[in-house]
């Protein structure tokens, strides 16, 4: 747009607004008409999603710098459309055509005024890099309850960046925050209303600085939770009621004799597992150490090694969640155990452990699974203790053949077995990450982690009914990868809010 036809248009809008606003009045009660919009187009670019006058909530992608736009908006019979524009002192336009210039982050706000409440429609200017989401419902076999999808994005694309994410039921970013290259892991909601999430760590201890975020958005301010002693560890955050907070770490420990697990031997240096309870202050008020109620050479079943500062480290146990229950006791997952297990909070002993090897340290009661389809579970993620007392889990199955699934297991401690009860299995195996949430209707979202054979397979998550309906199917098509994708009602956020503190600098 030439600065002459620039300074015509604004002439236009500067002489237009004022009296239309005023005919019909900011309530828009005397209007006679509902608050609703007809169409909508931002030339040159492509709304997602196509417009429809019930969806309020659209991306465009936008590139680097001033983005020239025209914007065409037509309001129902009666009533009227005027667009809030980006910028210092946000101008609001009464015309059906307006050029506007946006940039990455911003916003554009249609606001449609008639006898019913104002109606906001809102076109989020995406930044170039953000990663590129592909949404596929399924509604001919049903329709997921409704709800916001939190995510972040890892495993970065070479044209992307890593946010943390929270996506409406249209697979549109309602919220998104930059964390950078590396990506964000376990992005999730707190209790009051906070979204927290920490950068992609890589192996553990790679970054001692690490911390979880947890992010305010009302007022917008943050705080950060890190392990005492010991690098944090970015597989699980879990805030306790009263604000204190669980995290893992991996304290390297020199020293240790592994003769026997495999051809490790004396003097290994080991990625020992511990569980920290930090308070609000950063003070530790409880340590859990694996070392002390599990023996590595006898319980560990796929111990790997990494190099990590240019020392050989052997990782035997690799914990990677956490659950409580109302006691305060502990569900712990140990993917290089394949095993999950419960802590008696105030002795630290495990009480039980689902699969692995048959053998406990503690003393356990040992749980074998039996019966199952696939044999067993495998390199496991995402271990949640339900209402019913089943265990539900990822089973990535990454060292058995078979495919990877969100998995249901019935525990019975009397016999020492456990059943599979539910389950919804992918098309490959994972090599690593993953997630499955069970709701109370339930309906189950599974994240499929890394595949194993992403020319077969690379989606993000799926949302499936108990039935096992396959009712949506969501993917990173540049080869990106999520850890973990958590699924909260609506009345988890409010909106608005999302959409003001989306893309905060």
């Amino acid at each position: 747009m030439t600065p002459l036809l620039r300074a015509a248009v604004r002439a236009a809008l500067a002489a237009s607004v004022a009296g239309a606003l005023a005919a019909c009045g900011e309530s828009g009660t005397e209007l006679g008409a509902p608050s609703t919009l007809l169409s909508l187009t931002v030339a040159p670019l492509e709304l997602s999603p196509p417009f429809s006058p019930d969806i309020h909530d659209y991306t465009v992608r936008c590139a680097p710098g001033p983005n020239s736009l025209w914007v065409q908006m037509k309001a129902a019979p009666g009533s009227l459309a005027t667009l809030q524009t980006p910028g210092e002192s946000p101008t609001r336009v009464a015309l059906d055509t307006v050029a506007v210039n946006v940039k990455e982050d911003e916003a554009l706000v249609v606001h449609v005024t008639g006898d019913t409440p104002t109606e906001p429609y809102w076109v989020r200017c995406l930044p170039h890099d953000f990663p590129d989401i592909r949404f596929t419902p399924h509604p001919a076999t049903g329709q997921p309850t409704p709800g916001y999808y939190l995510l972040g994005n890892v495993q970065v694309a070479p044209q992307e960046d890593g946010f943390a994410m929270v996506l409406d039921g249209r697979g549109t970013p309602v919220w998104y925050y930059r964390v950078g290259p590396s990506g964000a892991f376990d992005v999730s909601r707190r209790a009051d209303g906070s979204i927290s999430y920490i950068a992609t760590l890589g192996y553990f201890g790679a970054d001692p600085s690490a911390t979880f975020v947890l992010q305010s958005l009302a007022p917008w301010q943050s705080r950060s939770v890190q392990a005492v002693g010991a690098p944090t560890d970015e597989h699980e955050l879990r805030v306790l009621p009263g604000g204190n907070a669980l995290v893992l770490s991996y304290p390297l420990v020199s020293g240790v004799d592994l003769t026997g697990l495999g051809t490790y031997g004396a003097g290994e240096t080991v990625a020992e597992c511990a569980i920290q309870e930090i308070d609000p202050r950063g003070a530790l008020v409880w340590e859990w150490h694996s070392f002390d109620h599990i023996d590595p050479v006898r319980e560990s079943t796929g111990p790997e090694s990494d190099t990590i500062n240019g020392q050989n480290i052997v990782d035997v146990f690799h914990f990677n969640s956490l659950d409580v229950d109302a006691r305060g006791n502990l569900l712990v997952s140990a993917r290089d155990m394949d095993a999950v297990f419960y802590v008696d909070r105030a002795t630290g002993k495990i009480v039980w452990k689902l699969g692995g090897a048959p053998y406990s340290k503690d003393g356990a009661r040992l749980v074998r699974v039996v019966d199952d389809p696939e044999t067993s579970f495998s390199r496991q993620h995402d271990a949640r203790l339900q209402p019913n007392g089943d265990v539900s889990m990822f089973d990535d199955h990454t060292a058995l053949p078979g495919v990877a699934r969100g998995v249901q297991y019935r525990l019975d401690l009397g016999s020492g077995t456990a059943r599979v009860v539910w389950q919804y299995r992918g098309p490959v195996s994972s090599e690593a990450m993953g997630s499955f949430r069970r709701a109370a209707d339930g309906s189950s979202v599974i994240a499929w982690g890394l595949s194993s054979d992403p020319s077969r397979f690379a989606g993000a998550f799926t949302e499936v009914d108990d039935a096992g309906h396959d009712l949506l199917d969501v993917a990173f098509p540049y080869g990106d990868v999520t850890y973990r994708t958590v699924k909260v009602p609506l009345a988890d956020f409010d909106l608005d809010v999302l959409r003001a503190t989306a893309g905060h600098p």
